[in-house]
């Protein structure tokens, strides 16, 4: 259950990336989980798990799958159950994480205003670099969210995320423990050591005609050919389309006036504040008494940026002069549009004063660039016409196509019916696949086990659309001893020389007299005899296989270690060398910002196990 999750708070912020970056509008992966009677899915540490709750957990498993794959890697792959424990797993850590949130007051106004800072500065929600309303409001309704709704729970996700910093930003490491980890990393050993090599031996092999002719016969299933694959294609490319494309006389004209009309809603103004909390104040005449003292010392001449770090009680904007980003009606109060209407660059408002704050702001920035000419936005006015209705034509035949398709129609009378040549493929192996378009999803198709023959199959790309069927599969078949002569010679090769490697190693560790073992290396021009003094854990002398297996053991111990390119060494651990206290004291401050990694890591898997332990999952109405 806890390996899918082992860097859920050492790794980079995926639940906040995933939910504020990429917007949870697409509930993926999700085909195993259903409702059994509708409305709330259950409870979890006491809150509710919604449909949106799920989604959240859906897309964040999808994303953590894929951070750790790439993003090609296809979640729906997965088994039925990994999916769906997957998904439960994200459930109780988000739920357990909100609950945790909510019971220390972190779901609150200070919360709600970052969400919706975060949203103002959202990409997705921005055209031309700016935050445009419509763009945010069309976006969170066609995902079922009104606009409050989007704010609560990405305010909510927030003070998660706030909760989870808190748990697992824990990094002190004491001296003890950082003496503890230099003097095990600064350990050093005394090895005398033989090394039989595995290329070198394999060299000295000599294969006779008869060895290498009955190891053929003997080992056929090595020697078949690569299974082929041919097949017929054609692309859609939104490119073929622009000529078709005829533009109407006012197109420029009325887009350019569009232009202009919504230029002139572009203009941004940036504010910061001063703000006074009524409620750390007795009455609310001694809180307005405050925030009049601030007004006079503006009168009087004083720096905004000044007197936010000396009164200001918003603890989020005070290291940031007070600065609230740029001004949007749907976001911020209406009395802060009515203070600001008529205020230029470094002027201050009125006190305005909330039901639970008082604000004076100052515009620090006033965004309004001048509009381009019609000519100069004409060549990219018409472009992007072109570009778009030649994807809708693409996308056209692209319909026509599947339905063709679904009819039973060949990929020639496909071709046919909309004025595309079809092209063959040249005959690909795996290992030989080297298609002019080079996606993955292609291949993948053609050496499915599942793909047939003659049966034509859309493959939708992200700036094109492909048509293929398969015309050929040449079934693998036994090569000639000719053809396969040095894989038969390389194959026999390498048996024999892991054979007699094992055998040269049983009788070296048979020689007991230094003498014997002496004549036995100088016999062979492969099996070379060496010693270091003060090898460290990480040199460079020597595979870091055979030296983890080194640091691993004690001392006056001899090791029989196979490295990874198969070489054999025989090594005899002489000592172990540690640094004394002076020598360690030197070089302690290096090893510090290791023992904070370490240490922070050991806290997010306790921390982790407990999520799990301590949650109060509920979902009966959830079928998993």
């Amino acid at each position: 259950m806890m390996e899918s999750l082992r860097n859920f708070l050492t790794g980079p912020r995926l639940i906040f990336i995933v939910l504020i970056c990429a917007l949870p509008f697409v509930f993926l992966g999700t085909g195993s989980l259903a409702s059994g009677s509708g409305g709330s899915f259950g409870k979890i540490n006491g809150e509710d798990v919604t449909e949106t709750d799920l989604q959240l957990a859906s897309n964040t498993a999808v994303q953590r799958f894929r951070s750790l794959y790439g993003e090609e890697f296809d979640f729906d792959m997965l088994s039925e159950g990994v999916r769906s424990e997957s998904i439960k797993q994200e459930l109780i850590v988000q739920k357990v994480l909100q609950s945790g949130a909510r019971s220390l007051g972190l779901f609150n106004d200070n919360t709600v205003r970052e969400a919706k800072k975060d949203i103002v500065t959202t990409p997705q929600f921005q055209i031309n670099g700016a935050y445009d309303e419509s763009a945010f409001q069309a976006q969170v309704n066609s995902s079922g969210y009104s606009k409050e709704s989007y704010i609560d729970l990405m305010a909510s996700l927030l003070a998660s995320e706030l909760y989870r910093n808190s748990l697992s930003g824990i990094n002190f490491a004491t001296k003890t423990e950082v003496y503890e980890i230099a003097t095990l990393l600064e350990m050093t050993s005394d090895i005398s050591f033989t090394k039989i090599s595995y290329d070198g031996l394999k060299d000295e092999i000599v294969n006779t005609s008869e060895e290498l002719i009955d190891y053929y016969d003997k080992n056929q299933v090595l020697f078949f050919s690569e299974e082929e694959r041919q097949f017929q294609y054609f692309v859609l490319d939104p490119i073929d389309y622009k000529n078709n494309i005829q533009i109407p006389e006012d197109y420029v004209e009325n887009s350019y006036k569009d232009y202009l009309s919504n230029f002139d809603n572009s203009a941004q103004t940036r504010i910061s504040h001063i703000m006074i909390d009524k409620n750390n104040y007795e009455s609310s005449s001694l809180a307005i008494d405050k925030i009049k003292e601030v007004e006079d010392l503006l009168v009087s001449g004083k720096n905004f940026s000044d007197l936010v770090s000396q009164y200001t009680e918003d603890i989020v904007t005070k290291e940031d002069d007070g600065d609230l980003g740029y001004f949007d009606r749907d976001i911020f109060p209406e009395e802060f549009e009515k203070a600001i209407e008529n205020l230029n660059i470094g002027d201050f408002s009125e006190i305005i004063e909330l039901e639970d704050t008082l604000h004076i702001i100052s515009v620090t920035e006033i965004s309004k660039p001048e509009p381009l000419t019609e000519d100069q936005i004409k060549v990219e006015l018409t472009e992007e016409l072109i570009e778009t209705e030649s994807l809708a034509l693409m996308n056209d035949d692209f319909n026509f196509i599947e339905d063709l398709i679904l009819d039973g129609s060949s990929i020639e009378e496909i071709a046919e019916s909309i004025n595309k040549v079809v092209s063959f493929s040249e005959l690909y192996t795996k290992s030989n696949y080297d298609f002019y378009i080079s996606d993955f999803m292609i291949s993948d198709y053609l050496f499915s086990q599942d793909s047939e023959t003659n049966k034509p199959y859309v493959i939708e790309l992200d700036d094109k659309v492909v048509v293929v069927s398969i015309s050929l599969i040449s079934e693998p078949e036994l090569q000639s001893f000719e053809q396969v002569a040095e894989d038969v010679s390389d194959f026999l090769s390498e048996s024999k020389a892991i054979e007699k490697l094992a055998l040269m190693e049983s009788e070296y560790m048979s020689l007991d007299a230094l003498e014997d073992q002496e004549k036995f290396i100088k016999a062979y021009n492969f099996i070379t005899q060496d010693s270091y003094v003060d090898l460290k854990r990480y040199s460079a002398l020597l595979p870091q296989e055979v030296l983890s297996e080194i640091f691993n053991n004690q001392a006056n111990t001899i090791l029989s270690i196979n490295a990874n390119n198969g070489d054999k060494f025989i090594v005899e651990i002489d000592n172990f060398n540690q640094m004394d206290e002076d020598e360690i004291n030197s070089i302690i401050d290096e090893y510090s910002d290791f023992s904070k990694e370490r240490l922070s890591s050991k806290m997010s898997e306790i921390i982790n196990e407990d999520v799990f332990e301590s949650a109060r999952v509920n979902l009966n109405n959830l079928v998993f």
